[in-house]
């Protein structure tokens, strides 16, 4: 009856987020070095980032079944670890990274607003659905660092009153951070009073310039 057997969770604590990692945005550093992400501005507009896992192996079987099954039990794992995450930290609301309407109707629901739902169920931060997307890009799988920055550009709006809150991004993965950042951008400029991200797993992990 449980989403994983006793062998899978034990695996997922092989995947999680390193203590070497950042502490502000969970990419790799070497001892003593600045962390190349921040450097490079892969933060940019993000107050701070939290996440439990690394987007391999098992956490990513995970993601991909809840996005492309959709298999909602595939979330539940995730989502109790990322409240965990954030467990006694103060944010006035969550707010879903949001799909076109068309990308939703093909995929019957938003992974992101599962998410974020469960985050609510274990930590009381309500959910207040303040982006939209206005127009279907192309996806940013597969695409470089550069041109996953300017696909975005543009691409959310503001649907909710965000002005002088404190607002938890949520989104399944970050790769480059260019969603997020852009999402940050449109937030900030609504007036949100600081913008942090979480999310189930961080993929790829080190400096913007090689995700």
């Amino acid at each position: 009856g449980a989403p994983l057997c006793a062998v899978c969770r034990q695996e997922l604590e092989r995947l999680r987020v390193p203590d070497s990692a950042c502490g502000h945005c969970l990419s790799p550093v070497r001892y003593g070095q600045p962390c190349s992400y921040c450097a490079h501005g892969g933060m940019a507009g993000l107050d701070q980032a939290f996440a439990p896992f690394v987007y391999k192996d098992l956490v990513r079987k995970l993601i991909v079944s809840m996005k492309f099954g959709p298999v909602e039990a595939a979330a539940a794992p995730l989502g109790i670890e990322m409240a965990l995450c954030v467990s006694g930290i103060r944010f006035d609301m969550l707010v879903p990274v949001p799909l076109h309407r068309s990308r939703l109707r093909e995929r019957g629901m938003n992974q992101s607003t599962v998410l974020a739902g469960l985050v609510c169920e274990q930590t009381g931060i309500p959910v207040m659905e303040a982006l939209a997307k206005t127009r279907r890009i192309a996806r940013q799988a597969g695409l470089p660092a550069a041109r996953r920055a300017t696909n975005v550009i543009g691409a959310f709006k503001v649907t909710g009153d965000v002005a002088g809150l404190d607002v938890l991004l949520v989104d399944d993965v970050r790769t480059t951070g260019a969603t997020a950042r852009e999402c940050a951008r449109v937030l900030r400029e609504a007036g949100a009073r600081s913008v942090c991200l979480l999310c189930a797993a961080v993929a790829r992990m080190g400096g913007i310039d090689g995700q």
